[in-house]
This record gives C-alpha cells, structure tokens and sequence, in this order.
C-alpha cells in the first residue's frame, strides 16, 4: 500500500502478561485488541474515512460493554478498588469520544494515525496498569473467589444465575 509505516508498528500482540485469569475478561480483551489492531490496519491501509469512522464507532461500543461488564464482575467479587477503576473507565471513555470528535474533524489521514496510536496507548496502558491491580487482587483471593470454568455468554449466564 502506499504507507511507509510498517505493519507491526500498529498491532498489540496477546500475550499471558495481558491476561487477568478470567476466562470471560480475558476474551473481551482479545476481542477489544483485535479491534484495536483492525482499526490500525485500516489507516496504515489508508482505508477512506467512513471505512475508519466506522471502525472506530465499533471499538468504542464494545469499550463500553466491556467496561460495564468487567465493572459488574468486580462488584460481585468485592474488588476493593472498584470505585477508582469505574473512575478509570469514565476517563477512557471520555477520552475516546474526545478522539473520535478529533477524527470526525480530521481530513488527513497522518491525523488519523496518530488517532489510532493514541488509542492503541490507552488501551495498552490500561491493560497493564488499572487491569492489573484487580488481577493481583483476584488472584490472591482466589481461595474465596471460585470463578465459573464456563466461557463467554455461557458463564454470563451461570453468573447471573448466582
């Protein structure tokens, strides 16, 4: 394609130092950084705008399905910090719907690149950062907290259930 950057500049590749050992947060994360990457490849792609507008519209609803989902585990399991970590949230939120008016108002697709390192960032940072302090949590309460073996929508179910 006509970009001179390099692929692999924009991609987040899964690894066990993103997991949180929850079967069900751990797959809305891949989910969330396989959006992330589509969405990087489409402006290195010089995709045209609706193209990258609308894949940013997707990576940022399901951001918000996440963020409340993974918000509602945390208040089942009694995490301690959920009151900062929703706070966290708040601020990504408000942060990506600052990007995407950015965007909306961007022509340029060097614009648009740095759009999408910028998310690329936050979520990276998050990741490792705020996910991490509930996963260091859960896993030495993990002798009280028995988390379904069930996966997705299955275990959404036998949660709701309890």
């Amino acid at each position: 394609m006509g970009s001179v950057v390099e692929k692999r500049e924009w991609e987040i590749s899964w690894s066990d130092n993103l997991s949180v050992g929850i079967p069900e947060i751990d797959a809305e994360h891949r989910q969330f950084v396989a959006r992330v990457n589509e969405l990087n490849q489409a402006i290195v792609e010089c995709r045209d705008k609706a193209t990258v507008e609308r894949l940013l519209d997707l990576m940022l609803m399901e951001a918000a399905h996440h963020f409340w989902d993974e918000q509602r585990l945390l208040a089942q399991w009694k995490y301690p910090g959920l009151a900062a970590h929703t706070a966290k949230h708040a601020q990504l939120i408000a942060q990506f719907d600052r990007v995407m008016k950015e965007f909306e108002q961007a022509d340029v697709s060097f614009t648009w690149a740095l759009k999408g390192l910028y998310l690329k960032q936050l979520l990276v940072n998050h990741l490792l950062q705020e996910d991490m302090k509930y996963r260091d949590y859960l896993r030495k309460a993990d002798s009280v907290i028995q988390f379904p073996a069930a996966r997705g929508r299955t275990r959404r179910r036998e949660l709701a259930e309890a």
